[in-house]
């Protein structure tokens, strides 16, 4: 049995002044022995019950009713006081839960509706235009190019979401996948030597200066910190058959199928699709004059870092037929629209916008003209090593006679 605390509930019970003798002699008190089996109620509620009108006082004719009355008083307080102390755990119960929720959902921003969600409209200002080239480029910057731009603290949160492990439970996911390992390693590494950091497909010398290209969603994915150094700023494309410096994988810590040599990078054919759209993005979305009187980015089968031309442009449109979008890509174009950037990557949604736009370009100045370069210095090497070798024919021949 519970005893009574210091603070008793109602003080006023035990002031009661009219507690009288029977004229027996016998002595018959109130029962305040139930005061004693029931919790103590918190200060603050009586303190409000005393703040009530008081009720008119009632003269009893008789000590039994009084005290009947005494006690029936008791036991309402002490149902009272059971059925306050089950509400409140209900209450702090469902507080408690609701307030866990909102912690796991922490890392998943909340939902809203922007205009990018409804993709046919989004895309609506091109219907029956039947646009190519320059003309479909700056149409689709307009649609685009407008949208939210994150703080480079922001980018980290959201690539834990975009690129989870779990892409249908991103936000309960403890790893993300690396773009050129394709390895799952922990969130928590994020920034430190031994894990990952942020990769920009489109690299920051070839014209990223600032904000928004430089924390643009659709062009930042999470790398191994050693492979993003190996990557450097080489653009993207296959190395050269004969060549003998191309290195099989690019780096001992990416994937099999990744290749490199002294300018070029090769990502696992996996998402080399992925990666020629997300370039694709960035060169409409910011191929023209961009804020700060910046030149605009451009695709080229020439990249030139100083006139911010990134390429192999036709190697590029190669690999957006090659490996068309996944599930995943999808998922992620679909998150960055709804989340974060509120815009979209066309390329995504509508992968024959590549060639559209830039399949004249190269026609007009042939494909792969960096390889055709190469093969023609390798011709030079080869034709310089037959003089070399006729040469010291001639030399010997004397001595031979």
């Amino acid at each position: 049995m519970r005893t009574a605390t210091s603070e008793p509930i109602l003080p006023a019970l035990f002031s009661n002044p009219r507690h009288h003798f029977p004229a027996n002699g016998a002595i018959k008190l109130p029962n305040h022995n139930l005061i004693h089996t029931t919790p103590t109620l918190p200060r603050r509620h009586w303190t409000a019950s005393a703040s009530r009108p008081k009720p008119p006082i009632t003269v009893y004719n008789n000590i039994d009713d009084q005290d009947n009355r005494d006690s029936m008083g008791q036991m309402w307080l002490i149902c009272f006081n059971f059925s306050w102390r089950w509400f409140s755990r209900l209450v702090s119960f469902y507080l408690l839960l609701s307030l866990n929720l909102v912690a796991v959902a922490s890392d998943y921003p909340a939902p809203s509706t922007y205009a990018c969600e409804d993709i046919a409209n989004y895309y609506s200002p091109l219907k029956h235009l039947r646009l190519k080239g320059e003309a479909l480029k700056r149409k689709l910057n307009t649609i685009i190019a407008p949208h939210h731009s994150l703080s480079y603290q922001e980018v980290w949160d959201a690539l834990k979401i975009l690129d989870a492990a779990d892409i249908d439970k991103p936000g309960a996911s403890s790893g993300i996948v690396e773009i050129y390992s394709l390895r799952v390693v922990p969130k928590w590494l994020s920034g430190k030597p031994q894990g990952w950091n942020r990769e920009h497909l489109w690299p920051r010398s070839y014209g990223l200066t600032s904000a928004p290209s430089l924390t643009d969603l659709h062009n930042i994915r999470p790398a191994d910190v050693n492979v993003n150094s190996s990557r450097g700023n080489k653009y993207y494309g296959e190395c050269i058959t004969s060549s003998t410096k191309c290195l099989r994988p690019a780096n001992k810590e990416a994937a099999p199928d990744t290749e490199a040599d002294k300018k070029r990078w090769a990502p696992p054919k996996q998402v080399r699709g992925d990666i020629a759209r997300a370039l694709m993005y960035m060169a409409v979305s910011y191929g023209f004059q961009q804020p700060g009187g910046s030149p605009g980015l451009r695709l080229s089968d020439t990249p030139n870092a100083e006139k911010r031309e990134m390429g192999l442009l036709s190697t590029l449109l190669e690999w957006n037929e090659m490996d068309p979008p996944s599930r995943e890509e999808k998922l992620r174009n679909e998150r960055i629209c709804k989340f974060y950037q509120h815009n979209r990557n066309p390329f995504v949604d509508h992968p024959e916008y590549a060639n559209l736009i830039w399949k004249q370009v190269v026609s007009r100045h042939g494909p792969h003209n960096d390889k055709t370069v190469s093969n023609k210095g390798k011709e030079l090497e080869q034709l310089s090593q037959l003089i070399l070798f006729a040469v010291i024919l001639l030399l010997l021949v004397p001595k031979i006679t």
